[in-house]
Formats: C-alpha cells, sequence, structure tokens
C-alpha cells in the first residue's frame, strides 16, 4: 500500500467492510440501533483485523477487470481468516461477550458480498469500455457470432469473446441433446445443418469454428455449411492449444487448406524410417525446395549420422540452414550449393561423406517453362539422375528414393515426359547393392510455385484469380504428408516399385479458390475468376496409376505400390544414349519424337480451347487482369 492506487483501494474496501457491520446490526435488531457505543468501539479492530487479512490475501492491487474464481476465493478466505481473528480477540483476549455472536456471521456474509460484488460490477463495467473502445479504434460495428461447436473449446472461447469486441449469440452443435442448453449463458440454437436459416434469424456478423477434433472429412462440411451462409469465418487453433488453455479470440485462424482436402490426412507409422535412418549418413538433393525443407527437418528429427543438404538456389539454402540450425542436431548437417548435373562435385560429395540414402527431390518442375525449354529439361529431369545413380553406386550407397509425379501418368507435358523417364530408369536398372524406389506425387498444398500461393498473392493485390479451365482437377496432398511419404519409402518400397499415395478424390481448382476468395473475407461479387485456356502440356485431370500397373498393398493401406513391365535395361540405355546425342543439335519436334519411344503413351498435341471468360464482376481495373499471369494447377 504504496502507492495511490493501493490507498483508495484500501479505503474503499474498509468503507465496504463499515458498511456491512452496520447493515448487519441493524438486520440483528430489526433495522434500530442499540448498543452503539459497543459497535463503534468494535469496528476499528474489525478494521484492522480485516485490512491485514486482506492485505495476506493480495486483495488491494485493484486490478478488478480481470476478476474471476481465485478472486472470489481469495475474498472468501480474507474474510474467514479476517472474522476467526475477530472472534479470537475480541471475545478471548478482549473478554468482551456482549458482542452478539449473529453478528459475526451477518457481517462475514455482508462483507463477502459486498467485496465480491464491486468486483463484479467493476469487471463488467471495465470489459464494456474496453470493448467499445476498441471498436470506435477499428471503426467496426458490434461483431455478432455464431459460435460452432458445444464442447469444451466453445466454453473456453465464449468466456473470451466480450473482451475482443464479439458478442457470442449463440451456439450449433449436432449433438441433439445440448440443443437448448446454455454455455456462459450463451444458448444452443440447434444443429450445424440449421447455420444458413441461425445467421439470418439472429443477424449473425461471422462464424467461429471451436472443433478442434474435426476431421478433414467433417471439417470439409462444416466450411461447405459456413459458405452457404455467405458469412465470414474462422476456426479455433489445435487441440493442444487447448489442452495448454491457449485456446483464445486472438488465437483464431482462417481456415487452412489442410483442412479442406475432403479427407483425413494420411497418418504414416514411421517407426521402421526411424531404424532405417539412425546412424547413417543421408543426403537430400533440392533440400531447400517446399519437399525437401521437411525432408530435411524429419529426416534430422531421426538422429542420422549426418544431413547432406544439397541445392543450388543460395538463398532458400540460407533460410534453410537458419531454421535447422535450432535443431539438437544442427551440428550434423553440411551444406552444399551445388547443380545437381555437376557431376565432378558430386562425385567429391560422396567421396567425403560416404552417403548411404539418397532422397533425389531436385527437378524442374513447372510445366509452361518445360514446355520451351526441352533440352534443359532432359538435363536435369533425366541425365542428372542417370549421373547421380551411377555417383550412388560407385560409393556403395544402400538406397535411392525418387520423387516423381502425377503427371508422370499418360503425361501430356514434357515435365512429366521427364518424370516417367525417371521412372523407368529407376525401375529397369540392375538390382545391385542399392535399392531404386520412386514416389509419385499429386500437388503439393502451399508448395513454392503452386497454386495456392499464387491465389493468395492475387487476392491479396487487388487482381483477377486466372484458371486454365473450368473443369481442371488435380489430386492433393500436404507438405507433411509428402514428406512422411518419401521416408516411408525408403523402407516399404522393394526395387523398382512406384510407390502412391490415397489422395481421395481430385478437386476442382475453380472451387479451390472460390474456397480461397471465401476465406480472404471477400465475397463472390468482390473477385473476379478468368478462364484462360489450358496451356501447352496441361491436361485437365491427373491419373495415379496406368492401367497395366499392378497395384499391391503396403503395410500402411492408404499407400499403395505400383509395378509394371517395362523395357529393359539395355534398350533404355541406348534411347537415352541417342536422346543425350540430340540434345543441342536437333529440332523440337525430333526430341518429342524421340521421347515418345521412351514414352509411347506421351501426347503433345493439343486442341485450341475456347477464350477466356469472366465468371463474376470484379472492383479493379481491366488493366490489372490483362497484366495477371495464368494460374494452372502445376
Amino acid at each position: 500500500m504504496l502507492n495511490q492506487r493501493a490507498w483508495m483501494i484500501a479505503v474503499l474496501q474498509s468503507f465496504l467492510v463499515l458498511a456491512s457491520v452496520i447493515l448487519a446490526w441493524c438486520l440483528r435488531f430489526e433495522f434500530s440501533f442499540p448498543n452503539r457505543d459497543l459497535l463503534f468501539s468494535t469496528v476499528p479492530l474489525l478494521l484492522l483485523l480485516r485490512a491485514a487479512a486482506m492485505a495476506r490475501f493480495g486483495l488491494f492491487h485493484g486490478y478488478w477487470r480481470y476478476a474471476g474464481a481465485s478472486d472470489a476465493a481469495d475474498v472468501v478466505k480474507a474474510v474467514g481468516v479476517g472474522s476467526l481473528a475477530f472472534v479470537v480477540a475480541l471475545r478471548y483476549v478482549l473478554h468482551v461477550t456482549a458482542f452478539p455472536v449473529s453478528i459475526y456471521v451477518l457481517e462475514a456474509i455482508f462483507t463477502i458480498v459486498l467485496l465480491g460484488g464491486v468486483r463484479l460490477v467493476l469487471r463488467t463495467a471495465m470489459q464494456a469500455v474496453e470493448v467499445k473502445q476498441r471498436r470506435r479504434r477499428k471503426n467496426d460495428p458490434p461483431g455478432r457470432v455464431l459460435v460452432i461447436g458445444a464442447g469444451g473449446a466453445a466454453e473456453l472461447l465464449i468466456r473470451d469473446l466480450p473482451r475482443h469486441g464479439y458478442t457470442p449469440v449463440g451456439c450449433v452443435d449436432d449433438d441433439q441433446g445440448k440443443r437448448g442448453a446454455r454455455i456462459h449463458g450463451i444458448r444452443v440454437l440447434g444443429t450445424i445443418d440449421e447455420i444458413p436459416e441461425l445467421v439470418d434469424k439472429h443477424s449473425i456478423d461471422e462464424l467461429l469454428i471451436a472443433i478442434p477434433s474435426a476431421s478433414g472429412v467433417q471439417m470439409r462440411r462444416i466450411v461447405d455449411i459456413s459458405q452457404k451462409s455467405t458469412r465470414k469465418f474462422k476456426i479455433v487453433p489445435g487441440l493442444s492449444d487447448l489442452v495448454e488453455g491457449k485456446v483464445t479470440v486472438g488465437q483464431l485462424r482462417e481456415v487452412k487448406l489442410e483442412d479442406l482436402l475432403g479427407r483425413d490426412p494420411v497418418r504414416m507409422n514411421l517407426e521402421g524410417v526411424s531404424q532405417a535412418l539412425r546412424g547413417k549418413t543421408v543426403m537430400v538433393t533440392g533440400a531447400a525446395g517446399s519437399i525437401g525443407s521437411e525432408l530435411c527437418r524429419q529426416i534430422l528429427g531421426y538422429g542420422p549420422e549426418k544431413l547432406i543438404c544439397l541445392d543450388q538456389a543460395e538463398t532458400p539454402m540460407f533460410y534453410l540452414q537458419l531454421a535447422l540450425a535450432k535443431h539438437e542436431f544442427a551440428s550434423r548437417v553440411a551444406y552444399c550449393v551445388a547443380d545437381i548435373t555437376d557431376t565432378a562435385y558430386l562425385r567429391n560429395v560422396f567421396l567425403q561423406h560416404g552417403v548411404n540414402i539418397i532422397f533425389h527431390a531436385a527437378a524442374y518442375k513447372h510445366v509452361p517453362l518445360m514446355e520451351t525449354n526441352l533440352a534443359e529439361a532432359l538435363k536435369n529431369n533425366v541425365f542428372a539422375l542417370i549421373s547421380l545413380l551411377e555417383q550412388a553406386e560407385r560409393c556403395g550407397c544402400e538406397s535411392f528414393v525418387l520423387i516423381s509425379s502425377d503427371k508422370a501418368v499418360h503425361p501430356t507435358s514434357f515435365m512429366g515426359c521427364t518424370k516417367r523417364i525417371g521412372e523407368l530408369i529407376v525401375a529397369a536398372r540392375p538390382a545391385g547393392a542399392m535399392r531404386y524406389v520412386s514416389v509419385r506425387f499429386g500437388n503439393v498444398l502451399g508448395s513454392q510455385g503452386s497454386v495456392v500461393p499464387l491465389f493468395q498473392e492475387q487476392l491479396r493485390t487487388g487482381q483477377c484469380i486466372t484458371i486454365t479451365h473450368p473443369d481442371i482437377t488435380r489430386f492433393f496432398m500436404t507438405i507433411p504428408e509428402a514428406a512422411s511419404l518419401v521416408l516411408q519409402a525408403d523402407t516399404v518400397g522393394e526395387h523398382g516399385n512406384v510407390l502412391v499415395l490415397d489422395m481421395g478424390e481430385p478437386i476442382r481448382i475453380v472451387d479451390l479458390a472460390r474456397t480461397l476468395i471465401r476465406l480472404s473475407g471477400k465475397s463472390a461479387q468482390d473477385a473476379q475468376i478468368v478462364f484462360t485456356g489450358l496451356r501447352k502440356g496441361e491436361k485437365l485431370y491427373e491419373e495415379l496409376f496406368y492401367q497395366n500397373e499392378v497395384r499391391l498393398p503396403t503395410a500402411n493401406p492408404k499407400v499403395s505400390r505400383a509395378r509394371s513391365e517395362t523395357m529393359s535395361w539395355s534398350t533404355l540405355s541406348v534411347h537415352l544414349l541417342s536422346l543425350r546425342a540430340m540434345l543441342h543439335n536437333s529440332t523440337e519436334a525430333s526430341i518429342r519424337s524421340m521421347v515418345k519411344e521412351i514414352v509411347p503413351e506421351y501426347s503433345y498435341t493439343l486442341e485450341s480451347l475456347a477464350p477466356p471468360v469472366v465468371t463474376a464482376p470484379f472492383t479493379s481495373s481491366t488493366a490489372i487482369c490483362a497484366r495477371t499471369a495464368s494460374v494452372g494447377a502445376d
């Protein structure tokens, strides 16, 4: 009690104690006032003991805007201790027995009510002022929200909403037993299917999804229904934050695309991976890319003897180095900035480090760019692969995992063809001391240069959303799924196999774009989708298997092994030698023709498609749309 604020709180609470004892005296004597001298002679002792007890339990700080159950408990403890001390001092030390026993009880009850009540009233008033000030600063009208879910996350969320300018109106939950129940006074209004009707009936501004345990399929349903309501929606982060007591309005996030896969993320059993990697020297090519960097993070967690990160992109490699520097095994990482086509450098790396396992993620992947850079696509995706395999074999590598693509199945793009040739090389190369496996990917959500970051950038800068075709679809997987699949391929794949993840049903790119528009807080009237026509080499849909491939199960029911009859290594080697000789002195047509001999399924003749079509009005100028690059599904 050394500052003015504490003295003011002490005076206020002393006044409340005085009011309590006078009120108790009046009530005891039916509002007459006998024995005034006895009352006022004992009041100073009561005030002194009450002040000492309140100081002991920290009731003079005055930060009542945060008062809660713990403060109420402290008030009860302080009053109980003070009353006990008052009884002992008055009756057994000072021997004042004329003081009515009922006053001890009544005064304690009134003191608890007044001390607790003033805190509650002031807390409510201060929070109301804060809400008004926050809304005034943000120039935002009061936000009426409907909470989706009526469990633990919803309870924590509703308790925190008023402090952030939100007004919780009600909850929805599919558990019919909860209908009509109240959470902190907020009633469960109905089920999730009733959201579109409820938002109009109760003038809801925003939806808050508070079901952190929802699966991908459940979340997709919730989001689909929320979209029909035409209201913005956000989601509570996750169950770990809930358990740790971190679920607050400030932690609400926009629904991530991982929630909208239309399936539950595949969980890999990586116990075998831990045994395979521990104590080994592992190389990741393309280590600074989206998948490569996630691979490096996961691999390092298994305690390899050494991790070799190889990539030609210096700046991304620098950021990877910063990220891995925080890991407990950071001292085991070597960073090699080099081109995968530099055979001499690769030979030195293998000799210096003695690599045991290779995960080959380095490749050119953008369909339109590779359609006009055939020689570079072959050099990087095919012939660099052959050189890497030769060096790995000479140095006694144990296993090699190639990252391929679903574009390798019945390819129409040159990039897809190079990926298919890579699969053929891995499948046809004679089995020796080293085992070769391929992994066939779909589109990876959020990877560098993929559709999602490009759509997000277009929305952020006010450009048009450009899609090549309204019916184009793609298979999607998350970055962690992709990295885990690559790691598991090292343990479950047999020599020459192609491993494929069950990615559920393909997703229409236009649906993905519309979802992103909604998640960005825009309506269908605020953003424009333009269809620009399929680009050279691009397909409407992708496939995961050839018809002649035999699909075999693995230990994970969500991962299949594909095996097919391919040309012999000697025949393939002759074709590859001819193709290498054509790189710098042949026409595009002759190169494509030679590639088709290796990959008979390759089709590179496309019909011209319809001109761009605008599907929704847009607020920005047409000139911006004209400058926007087309986005397909690479």
